[in-house]
Formats: C-alpha cells, structure tokens, sequence
C-alpha cells in the first residue's frame, strides 16, 4: 500500500485548458509507482469562473471552488476519505519509505484534515505526524477525513455568502480557509507530516498575474523550459 492508493479516492485538481500541466502530473505519478486509472485515482475538471465574486483573483475563486467540488463529490459517493492534490504536485524522492511510514502512522490515530505536503520546516530525521499549531500555507497535497466532509463543507459555503473583509471570514485562498477553519474550530484535528512527501512542482501560475516572461509568447517556451530543467533539478535534491 502506498501513500496515493491507502485512500478511498485520490483526486487530481486540473484546468481543462492546462494540458501541460496535466501532462507533468501523469508523468510524475508514473516516475513515483503510482497508478492513475480514472475512478479511485484521477483528475478533477477545475472550476473556471469568469467572475472573481470579492475573491483576491477570479484563479483564486475557481481554486477554491474546485476544492469544494472535490469535496462534494466525496460527499455524493459516500466516500470514507479523499486525497486531494493539485496539478503541479512534484513528489518528494523520499515519498516510498516515508509514504510508506506515514500511512501506517495514520492507523489508529483519530484526524479530520493531513497535510503531506506543506513549506513548514522542522527536523524529519524522524518523521512523524504533529498537530497544526500554526497557518500551514499551499494546499496542494492533503487528504480530508469522511467524518468532517460536512463541517468542512458548510464552512465553505459560509465563506462564499460573506463579503470581503468579513470578521468570520470572507472570500480568501482556498488554503487560508483551511487555516481558519482549524483556528476557529477546536474540534478540527489537523496534522501535518514532518517529512515533506510532496512540493509544490515550478509551474506557469493560474491564480495571479502571470510574469512578464508568460505574458510575452516569444518568451513562454523558453520560460517553460527552464521550470523543466528546475523541476529536474529539484526532483535530486528533496
């Protein structure tokens, strides 16, 4: 058993329109052992909306929109569990032996909300599991236990229906939602793993103004070309 197939579905966020992105992943799962067959692992069509609706970016909102739909389709499928990753997920190379330690570790443990990939830095010269005591930033490889589908899900929609700027929480990044709801909610039993198992992989964005480099097309293989090199790069040395 491995990190990806110990859960009941694994779900691949994806915009239709980035089939480079779609791609990489495939590539990655493949270069990891791990199988994408379309039903218990497979890819999320993204939301993509036309209107920010008081989000930072109109990518921001259709980012947040597509983790809710990740979640209520965990929901309709009555689902024990789901794995959420985003399209540029990039693997730790220790992602086997720790994966491996990682889920096993889960067993027994009561949790609502696990981070395997996060920028937190600690010593993981002993990896182990350690409770949220602080923002955990990026939410682009986490999992989401059945038993707080609902809360997390109402909290999101709560979110949706409040203005910019509200006390509670208004439209913000879908990871800062998860933040706050940790915060807000004593309940929420939130872990991250201490051994990174998954980064975030150099990617053109979708969720902010893209550089001056994306933006010219002359410019844009020649920039995509060296995230490649970068990721390879990266792929030998975390």
């Amino acid at each position: 058993m491995n990190v990806i197939d110990y859960f009941d579905r694994a779900r691949i966020i994806n915009i239709a329109s980035r089939k480079d992105r779609r791609l990489e992943t495939e590539e990655e799962f493949a270069r990891n052992g791990f199988h994408i067959d379309d039903e218990k692992v497979g890819f999320f069509k993204a939301v993509t909306p036309t209107e920010g609706e008081g989000f930072p970016s109109v990518g921001v909102r259709g980012c947040f929109l597509s983790h809710l739909g990740v979640l209520e389709e965990a929901m309709r499928l009555d689902l024990k569990n789901i794995l959420i990753l985003e399209d540029d997920i990039q693997f730790s190379r220790r992602i086997s032996q720790y994966g491996k330690q990682a889920i096993e570790a889960l067993d027994g443990m009561d949790w609502d909300i696990i981070y395997f990939g996060h920028p937190v830095e600690t010593d993981s010269s002993m990896p182990t599991w350690n409770v949220v005591d602080q923002p955990i930033h990026l939410a682009h490889f986490y999992a989401v236990n059945g038993k707080c589908f609902g809360t997390l899900r109402d909290f999101l929609l709560q979110i949706l229906e409040r203005p910019p700027g509200h006390p509670d929480g208004g439209p913000m990044h879908y990871d800062a939602a998860l933040n706050t709801l940790i915060h807000q909610n004593n309940a929420i039993r939130a872990y991250y793993f201490t051994a990174n198992l998954g980064y975030q992989r150099p990617s053109r964005t979708d969720l902010h103004e893209l550089s001056f480099f994306d933006r010219v097309s002359v410019l844009r293989p020649v920039i995509g070309m060296l995230r490649k090199l970068k990721a390879r790069n990266l792929r030998r040395t975390r």
